[in-house]
């Protein structure tokens, strides 16, 4: 076999180096003795090269967001996929796999200032409703860890609508998200949705609950996480059948088309999202963003307060942040408290600056 044809071999690069390194050992052969062990050892060379590079392509391919199985894959092969991340199934592309209990969401949201703590945001947005454009920015670079940097295109978002967009999400949480270029979409009521967000409908919750999805529709994120960058145009998208009612008129019956598609599966690769017991996922304010943000976490560790108040999206006013930080703590050691989120201690550094917080499950 001549090095053209080697070149034609199925398989990639792995299956030309070791269909290279076998000719090399045939070589060796017919080669004088006193090369043979030369070229011997240039066929092992080469197959260690084709070992390294196929641990190398089965790392990246495990380290992929989104797994890749067949369109025939077995129902055990989709769950053990979906139980570490997105999953592309054939042409269709799923979302992790979580409890009914829980409601999950990427750790770039949990771990940033995406959905601000601060309520003065979801105060700034109430003439979304009426069509205001308070809090609408462009190219926002928003608050995250220093491996992530995240850009943030829309209306600013906060707590309420990390509730709401989590509820999205579980329409897919066992049907495949919808193509980019497809119109298709999930169906259901006002009345339906405020039931699956935890909260009794009524026409001042339909009110909330359509600005915080119209807010969601217009948002855009880029962000870049180690050296890979991630775009998703639009968190989702919404068509309600209540346009042109008042207020007045809003019923819960009024249905809602929901439509979130592929590229939000990007994020949620192999350790990049997290899901949260239920009750705590609706707690709202900086002991909802606290919450969250610690429950994705394995381990305690010591965080600079500063960092902290970056991260939650708290606002420009630090000088009262400390004492809502401690109130928020003190309320998740609460008994009642999901277990996901129960803090079981927290101390700050002599100097004040930095928080150790620890949650019951890492002392259990």
């Amino acid at each position: 076999m001549t090095w053209s044809q080697v070149t034609r071999q199925p398989g990639g690069k792995v299956a030309e180096l070791r269909t290279l390194a076998n000719l090399t050992a045939d070589a060796a052969l017919t080669a004088d003795t006193d090369r043979q062990m030369t070229v011997l050892d240039a066929a092992k060379k080469l197959q260690d090269i084709a070992d390294g590079l196929e641990r190398r392509e089965k790392k990246a391919l495990e380290q992929r967001a989104v797994a890749e199985l067949p369109a025939n894959a077995t129902a055990n092969e989709i769950h053990h996929s979906r139980r570490r991340q997105a999953t592309r199934v054939g042409p269709d592309v799923y979302l992790p796999g979580w409890s009914a209990t829980s409601s999950a969401l990427p750790n770039a949201f949990l771990r940033s200032a995406l959905f601000a703590a601060t309520r003065g945001v979801q105060a700034d947005n109430a003439n979304l409703f009426a069509g205001g454009s308070t809090g609408l920015v462009a190219e926002e670079k928003i608050g995250t860890f220093k491996d992530t940097t995240m850009m943030f295109s829309g209306h600013r978002l906060c707590q309420f609508d990390r509730l709401v967009y989590s509820t999205c999400l579980e329409y897919y949480r066992e049907a495949p998200l919808c193509p980019e270029e497809s119109p298709r979409h999930q169906q259901t009521t006002f009345y339906e949705f405020a039931c699956r967000m935890g909260n009794g409908y009524s026409v001042k919750a339909h009110r909330a609950i359509r600005a915080s999805l119209l807010r969601l529709s217009f948002a855009q994120v880029r962000l870049r996480h180690e050296r890979i960058n991630i775009e998703v145009p639009n968190l989702m998208s919404v068509k309600f059948d209540d346009d042109g009612k008042s207020v007045e008129s809003f019923k819960g019956s009024d249905a809602l088309l929901l439509r979130v598609t592929t590229s939000v599966a990007e994020l949620f690769g192999p350790g990049a999202w997290t899901a949260v017991e239920i009750g705590a996922a609706r707690y709202d304010g900086l002991r909802g963003w606290l919450a969250n943000f610690y429950a994705g976490h394995a381990h305690p560790k010591p965080l600079p307060v500063e960092l902290l108040h970056q991260l939650c999206g708290y606002g420009p006013n630090k000088s009262n942040f400390r004492a809502s930080l401690v109130r928020a703590l003190e309320k998740l050691k609460d008994p009642n408290t999901p277990a996901c989120s129960r803090v079981a201690s927290y101390h700050f550094s002599r100097d004040g600056t930095n928080i150790y917080v620890v949650r019951s499950a890492w002392v259990a």
